[in-house]
């Protein structure tokens, strides 16, 4: 079988695009010359936003590469922004395309994460998320690890793993490989054993990364790993970056401060060695022996996409809807896994669905909100916006509720997807889903905003915004619950709010517990849930004028500040955490009932079945029926 494979190489404003057949990878690679001078330019971490001086930093670090002498290249190694939003990654390109030499870049966490289009704009002006070249006999090859569109460790996606484990058995195993990644290779990616698995029993004779914004050497499984400063400067420290140049058998990595000097080199890396095969003692994942100490939860049915996963599943009936970043949503039969349907999208999906009347309603990254019938999967109606859609659907009497990319808020028919009403100041890009309550629709975007707004008109009724001033602390990734006169919360800012639905005033707020984006609420509406940063979750008393804690456990989870909310069913609750684990307790006593690990990636929000059977999914794709026997 023949894959193809893109590689976009930049220098000024051409743009070359190489199609590359994995059969013929090996050939083309060895082609280039090897007795001349060799020395490359390494940046990082620029960060380029309204707010940052990234755009002027990098601006006189490509400036400053132009007027270097024998730049083969230039590395650009992920946080090319500080927000992906707006014009922030256009502008960077501008700036970038202005680099006389080549250039290959990977977007890092501020690309994927705090964005309003996904990774979409990145391919679009890019072409592609990784590269593959040569140089002076080395084989570079980049990838990203997100998180796309999650507060979450680094992850690989499946798709990606993929891609390089059928790019390497095209190599021969003697090629001497340079690997370029954002994030250190190690616990902070929650998958990188995958990722070294892959890479084991080839010649890997270095690892480069970005991410720490600081000059650094240590090891990978004995393999060196060499992190690059940031381009930004600090109080009164000059911007700049790294030039690396091959000497002998070394290359020598020396700091380059922009428009002023070179340093002497940092650090020195022999690529001589023969690290195969890689010290690789096996990792040991303690959340694993949960399983064996809870044997009464058992997994039914496991199926798993392929694809990196932010959609959770969504229960209705006797059918599992879930949806996946590579566009394919799926309806289940929820007692064997079955496919009942799947319907291929225009685009990734990372919102969780929407069900009523047999009508599922589905936000995709092509900028469309699609309506399929339950049952078959046809499609009944498309509406497009103005951008990508990554907001979470809310459907009530027969209106759906959804934020956008395009900086609109939309009440639609569920009928036909006529427009009813739109709400557009809205300043940031919406991710999560709304509640309804008291005639109010209820939602956050990453424009440090809370909304209310009529929900027989849209008109707004209030805005609310938190005490630090900061995009990065809006209230925009929790989904917003309800109960009598109040609206709850948890932002970034690690506290737990209560509001006033009426009026939008502020009832209490607490951070006696470090609450982070993760919430729920008990089926009668009596008690809050909140999961913490580390090992605990706690009920609040939702009907009570002030904060008034129900209980505190413990649930030995570790750190943990992943987004994803807490569900109840028949008094049951369940949530799942960023490494894989998922908890059942009691709502009212918070007595836990059991922990099962699927992975050791992130549990989408948990899609809760009954007291006994909860459908949960991960980041790499995996659905699995879990039931308490």
């Amino acid at each position: 079988m023949k894959i193809s494979l893109s590689v976009w190489k930049h220098g000024g404003t051409k743009r070359l695009k190489l199609l590359f057949l994995f059969t013929v990878v090996p050939a083309l690679l060895l082609s280039q010359p090897q007795n001349r001078f060799h020395r490359f330019a390494w940046l990082s971490d620029t960060h380029v936003s309204p707010t940052t001086s990234g755009a002027k930093d990098l601006t006189a670090a490509v400036l400053d590469i132009n007027a270097r002498d024998s730049i083969d290249f230039v590395l650009v190694s992920g946080d090319i922004t500080d927000l992906n939003v707006d014009s922030s990654l256009a502008r960077a390109k501008h700036i970038l395309d202005r680099l006389q030499a080549p250039y290959y870049i990977i977007p890092g966490n501020h690309d994927t994460k705090w964005t309003d289009c996904g990774n979409y704009n990145f391919k679009k002006f890019w072409g592609n998320d990784k590269f593959i070249f040569n140089w002076a006999g080395f084989t570079f090859i980049g990838m990203h690890q997100g998180p796309v569109l999650r507060m979450a460790d680094g992850h690989f996606a499946p798709e990606d793993l993929h891609w390089l484990d059928s790019l390497l058995q095209t190599l021969p195993p003697e090629r001497p490989l340079i690997m370029v990644n954002h994030y250190p290779t190690d616990q902070s990616v929650d998958n990188f054993e995958a990722y070294l698995n892959i890479l084991k029993g080839h010649n890997v004779k270095l690892f480069l990364n970005g991410h720490g914004h600081r000059n650094r050497k240590d090891f990978v499984q004995g393999v060196p790993q060499i992190m690059d400063r940031s381009s930004l400067h600090k109080r009164d420290r000059t911007g700049g970056y790294n030039l690396v140049r091959l000497r002998g058998d070394s290359l020598f990595f020396s700091e380059r401060l922009s428009g002023l000097k070179t340093k002497a080199p940092w650090a020195v890396v022999a690529l001589h060695r023969d690290f195969r095969p890689f010290r690789f003692p096996g990792f040991t994942w303690p959340e694993d022996s949960v399983n064996s100490q809870y044997p009464d939860c058992k997994p039914v049915w496991q199926f798993d996409t392929g694809h990196l996963m932010l959609s959770a599943p969504l229960v209705r009936g006797r059918y599992v809807f879930i949806a996946d970043a590579g566009g394919m949503v799926r309806s289940l039969d929820l007692n064997n896994g079955d496919v009942h349907w799947q319907v291929a999208l225009g685009g990734a999906v990372y919102a969780t669905p929407a069900e009523s009347a047999g009508r599922l309603v589905v936000s995709s990254m092509d900028s469309c909100l699609y309506c399929l019938d339950s049952e078959t999967g046809k499609l009944i109606w498309k509406v497009k916006t103005g951008r990508p859609v990554e907001a979470v659907p809310l459907i009530y009497d027969g209106k759906v509720f959804v934020g956008g990319s395009d900086h609109i808020f939309r009440c639609i028919l569920l009928k036909d997807g006529s427009e009813i009403w739109r709400y557009s100041p809205v300043k940031g890009y919406v991710e999560d889903r709304p509640v309804l309550a008291e005639g109010k629709v209820i939602f956050g975007a990453w424009d440090k905003t809370l909304y209310a707004l009529n929900g027989e008109n849209g008109q707004l009724a209030w805005k609310w915004q938190g005490g630090r001033n900061h995009v990065l602390y809006s209230p925009a990734a929790c989904w917003p619950v309800a109960s009598g006169n109040k609206v709850f919360i948890a932002a970034p800012d690690r506290f737990l709010t209560a509001l006033d639905i009426q009026k939008g005033d502020t009832l209490w707020r607490s951070d006696s517990f470090k609450v982070r984006e993760s919430l729920g609420i008990s089926e009668d509406g009596q008690r809050i849930y909140a999961k913490c940063m580390n090992d605990t979750v706690f009920a609040v008393n939702a009907r009570a004028a002030s904060f008034q804690p129900l209980w505190v456990r413990n649930f030995g989870y570790g750190y943990d500040f992943a987004p994803a909310m807490l569900t109840e069913k028949q008094g049951t609750v369940y949530l799942g955490t960023k490494n894989g684990m998922i908890i059942s307790f009691e709502g009212k006593s918070g007595r836990l009932n059991w922990k099962h690990v699927i992975g050791h990636t992130l549990i989408n929000t948990p899609a809760a079945v009954d007291s006994m059977r909860v459908v949960v999914g991960n980041m790499d794709g995996k659905v699995v029926l879990l039931k308490e026997e």
